[in-house]
């Protein structure tokens, strides 16, 4: 909250905080303690407290908050609570949902990168097909969106090649994130929001390096239990306006985007060139157990 308050738009902004309840019985003082800190909360236009504490997921609470806003406002920042943001967060924010607003090829501003794409042109910004759960902004015609999760999970697996690019090129597994959605219940809204951008074309708006620092990979977080040094020299540089694509199409960039995924991944999940390409290897086997027919290598 301290590091949201510190970007110069806060106090032109309205702020809702939504507090789920826990995941566990044991864990209601930390509720408490979060209510305690969000009612001592200063620095912005107007602060709303709202408790929710029927919702006990990620999903959950981000559905009910974010609809809940978009039903009297046209656009939202969202924003979780173990992420910390840059002074310009809010400038970029802002800068990106004023320039798209009504342009329907663009579906959220992204305040995260994996990287550094440029050394030299620290305030470019890019359009990648990857949304992110951490600090981002939408609008209402992006997010009130009607799809069938069934019907969009039996499109993309119908090729080989879409199922390989909703991968980020076969670099992570979100197919394996639906499935769990699917099967299990998995609490990934992220990934099923991601299905619907990717099958209607939609870009992402990203920042030349991260606005964010996510402090969720500590083991308290809902779905992470490892953790990782994060590298934060980028994240306190001092950063011009941003200068914003000309043309609304993917980044050639995109290439670089996926070298620095790939080295996030082996950096947080500890593992091996080896071992990643290991489990690449028996991921695209099981990919073509389950879903290969005929036309299933053929076409897009």
């Amino acid at each position: 909250m301290n590091s949201l308050k510190e970007n110069p738009e806060a106090i032109f902004s309205d702020l809702t905080i939504f507090i789920g309840g826990p995941k566990y019985e044991k864990d209601w003082d930390l509720v408490k303690e979060s209510i305690r800190v969000a009612e001592q909360t200063n620095g912005f236009k107007s602060i709303v407290v709202e408790t929710k504490f029927e919702t006990t997921t990620g999903s959950g609470l981000i559905h009910a908050g974010v609809n809940q806003i978009l039903n009297s406002h046209p656009s939202i920042i969202v924003l979780e609570d173990d992420l910390i943001v840059r002074r310009d967060f809010l400038l970029y924010m802002n800068q990106g949902l004023n320039q798209f607003k009504d342009d329907d090829r663009v579906s959220q501003i992204s305040g995260w990168n994996y990287g550094t794409i440029s050394e030299v042109n620290q305030s470019s910004t890019y359009f990648f097909p990857v949304p992110t759960p951490w600090g981002w902004a939408t609008w209402r015609r992006a997010w009130n969106y009607s799809s069938n999760l069934a019907e969009e999970f039996e499109w993309l697996t119908a090729k080989s090649k879409r199922v390989r690019n909703f991968n980020f090129k076969e670099n992570y597994d979100c197919l394996g994130m639906i499935e769990a959605v699917i099967k299990e219940n998995y609490d990934a809204w992220d990934a099923v929001w991601y299905l619907h951008l990717f099958r209607n074309n939609k870009l992402i708006l990203h920042p030349n390096n991260s606005l964010i620092i996510n402090r969720g990979f500590d083991g308290s977080g809902l779905n992470f239990k490892h953790s990782f040094q994060w590298k934060e020299d980028i994240f306190d540089a001092t950063q011009m306006t941003f200068a914003l694509p000309g043309e609304i199409a993917i980044s050639p960039e995109f290439e670089k985007y996926l070298r620095y995924l790939r080295k996030w991944i082996k950096t947080s999940e500890r593992q091996s060139d080896a071992r990643l390409l290991m489990h690449k290897i028996v991921r695209m086997i099981k990919q073509h157990i389950r879903y290969y027919r005929r036309g299933y290598y053929a076409g897009n």
